[in-house]
């Protein structure tokens, strides 16, 4: 008998109905099944729905009665494998609405490993699951994530302008109801845990939709809510492990926002207001520890270093050099703590895909921020890169081996820098798919302090910068030529920004070209960063410095030709790019680009996209 058979004998004979009267069974609740309405529900106040589910029963066949006992899977036939495959009658734990019920189940079995790959969370495991099962705001917000996640996953149209789309409709269920559960807060009825889930899981929703302007007012509500939890806590009073969560997430969170700032929504850097530098401890049993402190000490950073570029006299402020030497100590501390976890990994653990990815993510973002410190030293010159060589090169080494971005189960470790690769097509035809990615603002360092001072400011307005000769924009014709066939979005770190640092800063005509390539290569989201724009912005970079025709191409693995540079030193300082700013327009599928060129020279770029 064939599955559709075998579907219409399920439906007809109603193999999954169970005693009890139709509200408990919603409720997922046992019923006293007192007729004609159960005492379960009348106790409560709730509306007894009856018994109409068991009107015929007694009608059915034998075989139909003992096909009512029967475990329910065993219908459940695929013809075809699938990797995830979602069954077509799920559990009605969640909603009595199918379509509802099927979106939680792609996020619980889909969307969560993807944005727990590098490291455990019970936060987005355990909690946050628990709660959709009894607040609606997080639950319908977490069905909105779950659809744009799957159209992402299959480069289906991402936006809708129908009222009635799925992921639009349940976003504003839960935007309704987040204002209901608000109220309930303010009146001591609900704990802060749950609001700030819910702007955490909006702020994701918008970053995904490229609403970023909305999406920085949710996470500046949630951490000015947590800002003023943590001011009401007793003296010696201490958030709960649930609510340290919830803070390392907004604080993940604040750090892209930091790195992405630009016009629409311009980072708001406040010296009165610093952030909190980690106290490092002595060891570190989870990497994901290691992970919150680092993300600390470099939101500390950039803290610093927009400060300093937006107040003159910010370095002579105590303020300001309080958190300078609190973070340049912690993260001397940190490394050495974190090195010495590496060392006492149990053998058990030391073979863990998850464990090994999320290390190796801490050893390129430990990399990097060295990397900022060092450059940012002495001064204003984009040449201190060139001594940063090989920092850069391990940066794309480790990123190398990594089976996210090369789509492999095994890497070597490092590709030669000495010839680029060679282009092995498995296919005559490259893939059509189209990227739909939203491009960062990858504004660069700008290394401005005193001598012995370091920053790294990525900068939201090029409009306060001094007036300079700008070339008439261009069009790119250039596109990615093998484009990966899957979308991953992720609201932890990613090894895109490194990649971005290195593709734009280090000036290795090879090492350049292979974190483009991975960039390109990967498709890949880290909440605004967008791995296939930061790419083609990267790109642009490299040809402007390098002097390379607009309409030279990529070849088939995106690697883009050699030019007339052997080494990072032959390009001279007015030649490079000092600063760059991205603004995207969404209804025109287009990205700007303006690059700030060392000479004073600024050059625009469109890309389309």
């Amino acid at each position: 008998m064939d599955d559709n058979k075998l579907r219409q004998l399920e439906r007809q004979y109603k193999l999954r109905v169970k005693t009890g009267c139709e509200t408990c069974r919603i409720r997922r609740v046992k019923c006293d099944e007192t007729k004609p309405e159960c005492q379960r529900c009348t106790k409560t106040g709730r509306k007894c729905e009856g018994y109409r589910h068991l009107t015929g029963a007694r009608d059915l066949s034998p075989a139909a009665r003992a096909a009512k006992n029967r475990d329910p899977n065993f219908l459940a036939i695929q013809l075809k494998p699938s990797p995830t495959p979602i069954p077509r009658d799920l559990s009605r734990s969640l909603s009595p609405e199918a379509a509802e019920n099927r979106s939680f189940f792609y996020f619980r079995t889909c969307t969560l490993p993807k944005w727990t790959e590098f490291f455990e969370s019970d936060l987005w495991s355990q909690k946050i699951l628990q709660l959709c099962h009894t607040e609606p705001a997080i639950k319908h917000g977490i069905l909105a994530l779950s659809t744009m996640h799957e159209r992402f996953e299959q480069t289906h149209p991402i936006f809708s302008a129908k009222t009635d789309d799925f992921a639009f409709v349940q976003y504003m269920r839960a935007v309704k109801h987040s204002n209901d559960l608000l109220t309930a807060h303010q009146e001591g009825k609900v704990d802060v845990d749950k609001i700030l889930i819910a702007c955490i899981i909006f702020t994701c929703y918008e970053n995904l939709a490229g609403n970023y302007r909305a999406a920085n007012m949710h996470l500046q509500n949630g951490l000015r809510i947590l800002n003023q939890h943590k001011a009401n806590l007793p003296p010696h009073g201490q958030s709960t492990a649930t609510q340290e969560s919830i803070a390392n997430v907004l604080y993940r969170f604040d750090l892209q926002a930091m790195t992405f700032s630009d016009n629409t929504s311009p980072y708001d850097y406040n010296l009165d207001t610093p952030p909190d530098c980690p106290h490092i401890p002595e060891v570190y049993t989870v990497n994901a520890d290691a992970r919150n402190d680092l993300v600390g000490i470099i939101r500390c950073m950039m803290w610093i270093s927009g400060v300093a570029n937006i107040f003159q006299d910010a370095v002579e402020h105590p303020t300001w050099l309080r958190v300078y030497t609190q973070a340049m100590g912690s993260f001397e501390r940190w490394k050495m703590t974190f090195d010495r976890y590496q060392q006492t990994i149990p053998p058990e653990e030391q073979g863990d895909p998850k464990i090994y990815a999320g290390n190796t993510l801490l050893k390129i973002y430990g990399i990097m921020s060295q990397t900022i410190v060092a450059a940012g030293s002495g001064l204003r010159s984009e040449m201190l890169w060139d001594s940063l060589v090989d920092s850069f090169k391990t940066i794309v080494d480790l990123a190398e081996t990594l089976p996210i971005l090369t789509g492999t189960t095994s890497q070597s470790s490092s590709r030669s820098s000495a010839s680029p690769p060679r282009s092995t097509p498995s296919h005559s035809n490259p893939p059509s798919t189209k990227h739909r990615p939203i491009a960062p603002n990858p504004g660069t360092s700008v290394p401005s302090p005193p001598p012995g001072m370091s920053t790294l400011m990525f900068l939201p307005d090029p409009k306060s910068q001094t007036k300079a000769p700008r070339t008439s924009p261009e069009f790119s014709t250039t596109g990615s030529k093998r484009q990966p066939s899957a979308f991953s979005p992720s609201f932890e770190l990613s090894p895109i920004v490194p990649l971005f640092i290195t593709a734009c800063r280090c000036r290795d005509p090879v090492i350049r070209r292979r974190a483009i390539a991975l960039l390109l290569n990967c498709r890949r989201r880290e909440g605004v960063w967008d791995s296939f724009g930061a790419g083609m912005v990267s790109l642009q970079c490299v040809k402007l410095e390098e002097g390379l025709d607009e309409g030279v191409d990529l070849s088939y693995d995106n690697w883009l030709p050699l030019g007339k540079f052997k080494s990072g030193t032959d390009i001279p300082e007015p030649k490079r790019v000092q600063d760059v700013f991205v603004a995207v327009n969404m209804a025109e599928r287009q990205i700007a680009v303006n690059y700030h060129m060392r000479s004073g020279l600024k050059v625009d770029r469109y890309v389309k996209f």
